[in-house]
């Protein structure tokens, strides 16, 4: 019985592995010798439009900003590193309030976003040491602004209205995404490892890889492969400086690969490798006749879903039939369980489904 999520507005399309094809001895040893390889696809974020008409120099010259230089702060991150290299920054709102919004930005941030929009007039430097920015850098940064106020739902999570998302507030942010993976293997052998978006912009407090945030005394270790959300900010502005540097090529879009890089590293994908590799053994620990040297097969380990109250309604009412069945199965013969593997669980579960589907 499947289980149907809300599409994400791109990437939404299940991933469907291809058949593999036929290969010869001699291809199949070549295979065996190559490094594995790993695809990373979809897109985490990508950030809303802004259609801001670049201002004259005149315009920029005589504009009136009201600058409270008590507010300017250094950016502290989550982890708890100080960025002391921070200029006032300035853009128009990009929720249409017609008020100038003036924030932080690192000196890193600045620099990348000067090497991308150089053109003359995207950056103003006023005499009060804000730097006013315009043309396309102005949409662009507010584009992602937007995306992290609405899109995201800082603005809305922000229930006490101070300015930082605390606590449980955090659950109402729509930043959770899920994952589809499978593999191609011979033997032990891993040949290709995929891992692919799936619904994005979900409510976090869902994602059954953050219910460590809410929980108190909870040891988890982070797993890459199972990451259900990127790192994240407390404020609107810090996550926008965030944002601004994982989008490492500035092209609007934070991708999976840019997500896990920000936090995994950049050797991310060996550690996908590695990860799987350990479930790749294990799997053929408890199953023996997979473990087969004369042809590429594919394994799709499904998608790392996360679902709605809705749908967690329905997989409860699942989870319990296939509770029924197995203590049916249990009263029927009592040694049934001795030597199930967890893959012949697996098929047991399966066969719950169809009988009281």
């Amino acid at each position: 019985m499947g289980i149907s999520v809300s599409p994400s507005a791109f990437h939404n399309i299940p991933y469907q592995t291809k058949p593999s094809k036929v290969h010869t001895s001699d291809e199949l040893q070549q295979l065996k010798k190559e490094p594995t390889k790993v695809t990373v696809e979809g897109d985490v974020y990508r950030s809303s439009a802004s259609g801001f008409e670049k201002l004259t120099l005149d315009e920029l010259q005589s504009e009136k900003l009201s600058v409270d230089s008590s507010k300017h702060t250094y950016i502290t991150h989550s982890d708890g590193s100080t960025d002391d290299m921070t200029q006032l920054v300035a853009i128009r709102d990009p929720m249409g309030s017609g008020e100038i919004l003036i924030f932080d930005l690192s000196k890193k941030t600045i620099d990348n976003l000067k090497e991308k929009f150089g053109d003359s007039n995207n950056f103003f430097e006023r005499n009060d040491g804000v730097l006013r920015l315009n043309g396309k850098a102005e949409n662009f940064v507010a584009g992602w602004m937007q995306n992290i106020r609405v899109d995201r739902g800082y603005e809305k999570a922000d229930a006490d209205r101070n300015g930082k998302i605390e606590g449980d507030e955090a659950q109402a942010l729509t930043i959770g995404f899920e994952r589809q993976k499978d593999y191609d293997y011979i033997g032990k052998k891993l040949v290709q490892v995929n891992t692919v978006m799936g619904a994005n912009y979900q409510s976090l407090g869902r994602a059954p890889d953050a219910h460590h945030l809410f929980e108190t005394d909870n040891i988890y270790h982070r797993n890459i492969t199972t990451a259900q959300y990127a790192k994240f900010e407390n404020t609107v502005e810090k996550e926008l400086d965030h944002t601004l540097q994982m989008d490492a090529n500035l092209d609007g879009t934070v991708t999976l690969a840019e997500g896990l890089s920000d936090e995994f590293g950049s050797n991310y994908k060996q550690q996908i490798i590695d990860d799987t590799q350990a479930f790749h053994d294990h799997m053929l620990a408890e199953n023996s006749t997979l473990n087969d040297e004369s042809r590429l097969q594919n394994h799709n380990i499904g998608l790392y879903s996360i679902l709605s109250e809705d749908e967690e309604k329905v997989q409860q009412k699942i989870s319990l039939k296939q509770d029924l069945y197995l203590k049916e199965l249990f009263a029927q013969n009592p040694y049934f369980l001795s030597g199930m593997s967890t893959l012949d669980m697996a098929d047991a579960n399966k066969a719950k489904i169809d009988t009281y589907g």
